[in-house]
């Protein structure tokens, strides 16, 4: 028809969260932070929107993140904001801004929130990401590595996903082993260079280690050769990476060594890893993290090193496998009447406080109609309010799974629902 309007969309790269869908989202969000809390990492939240030297300082100005990827606008006061692209340099950013190193170190806190960047569509890859992670800032110790690797791949474990940890170091950014192999790798690519992808020549000048992220076949195919970082480790990187492998193996916490291994972001100095699923595809890393000593210095602050990592919440979704989670609903209340509708609202409130799941009609639908609603809510039990029951001062209880139904007191429905629920969850143990 004329002048009729077009439905709108959702941007593409970007996605609604709906039930049920969004219920197992924030179940995971939530085992997150606990995992996470049990280790004393503490919730943090920063803006979504920060100034783009954040990250330009932060993550590498010539970072594929950077230069590619970055929504980034300049404002009506002329300044030029960024929505966050992944989380670490705005929680280093926040911790000197607030002077949190002040405290006791390291600092220990933990995120989860949205993401932003702009690359093709892909499964489990989106424009909007979702990431959930933590940041142990202020302690350069293996110890801290470790910790943070296991806290990560005990989440993973625990929200229903296989995973393989790989885990590399990569040398300190001012150590003599990563300046001597970035020499070496440098003159190596210099000969192999017309064989390189174009982009990835221009890369290569401003950090070789950028290509080992290449998704180019030919740039790939040319750093299968190249020669390796484990190397060239000097004394110091090779005890540290040693020791994190020594505290990972006596936490029973599997890996597997991958000297190619860089990570995407520049800030990354020493142990690098990846939590790598199965399903995705080539796009198969649920996340990853490393140590950045020299971040809080980029950023202007004094020299705070750090370790953390980020996992993609859209991408476990795809390869957990965990139960489907049961009904949120308890009790579903049936009223027939004004006066038993407003029996129902009361008692809804009560159930609820009682922390039992009720649901109730929002309507006025009939009795067979309130019914087949109970059934889809997921309810097990159904309370009966009609004009008989309510002159009476009772309610009829009927198991929607057994079937059977009985009269009781409409003032011990809070009650002998709760028992019979505590017996049932009993009985599953």
């Amino acid at each position: 028809m004329a002048g009729e309007r077009k439905l709108l969309r959702a941007l593409k790269g970007t996605f609604d969260k709906v039930p049920p869908e969004s219920r197992s989202r924030a179940e995971v969000i939530s085992l997150a932070m606990a995992t996470f809390a049990r280790a004393g990492y503490q919730p943090i939240e920063t803006p979504i929107l920060e100034h783009t030297e954040v990250f330009a300082r932060g993550v590498g100005q010539d970072s594929e993140v950077v230069a590619k990827q970055m929504y980034t606008f300049t404002d009506r006061g002329g300044r030029s904001l960024t929505l966050r692209p992944e989380g670490t340099a705005g929680v280093m950013r926040a911790v000197l801004e607030h002077s949190l190193a002040r405290g006791s170190l390291p600092i220990k806190v933990a995120y989860a929130g949205a993401m932003f960047r702009q690359e093709r569509p892909q499964k489990g890859r989106h424009r909007e990401l979702f990431q959930l992670g933590i940041e142990a800032i202020g302690a350069e110790a293996p110890l801290t590595d470790a910790e943070v690797i296991e806290v990560g791949a005990r989440f993973i474990a625990a929200a229903g996903a296989s995973q393989t940890l790989t885990l590399n170091s990569i040398g300190h950014v001012d150590s003599s082993c990563r300046l001597g192999y970035v020499s070496v790798l440098a003159a190596y690519i210099e000969r192999k260079e017309g064989e390189l992808a174009e982009e990835d020549r221009a890369r290569a000048r401003v950090n070789p280690l950028r290509l080992f992220d290449s998704k180019d076949e030919s740039t790939r195919a040319v750093m299968a050769g190249a020669p390796l970082i484990d190397e060239h480790l000097c004394g110091p990187c090779r005890e540290h990476f040693e020791s994190v492998q020594r505290y990972l193996t006596d936490a029973g916490v599997p890996f597997k060594l991958d000297a190619r291994l860089v990570r995407g972001l520049d800030y990354y100095t020493r142990t690098a890893w990846e939590y790598i699923g199965s399903g995705l595809g080539s796009q198969d890393t649920i996340g990853g993290g490393g140590r950045y000593d020299g971040l809080a210095e980029a950023l202007g602050g004094a020299r705070l090193p750090g370790v953390g990592f980020a996992l993609g919440l859209d991408r476990l979704m795809l390869v957990r496998e965990a139960p489907e989670t049961g009904p949120t609903t308890d009790v579903y209340i049936v009223a027939l009447g004004e006066a038993a509708a407003a029996a129902a609202w009361k008692l809804a409130v009560e159930l609820r406080r009682a922390d039992l799941g009720a649901e109730l009609d929002h309507s006025s639908r009939s009795m067979k109609g309130q019914m087949k609603d109970a059934s889809r809510s997921g309810a097990r039990w159904a309370v009966i309010l009609g004009e008989e029951e309510m002159a009476r001062g009772e309610a009829a209880l009927k198991d929607l799974t057994a079937g059977d139904q009985h009269s009781i007191p409409l003032a011990e429905v809070t009650r002998r629902v709760t028992e019979m629920k505590k017996r049932r969850e009993s009985a599953r143990r």
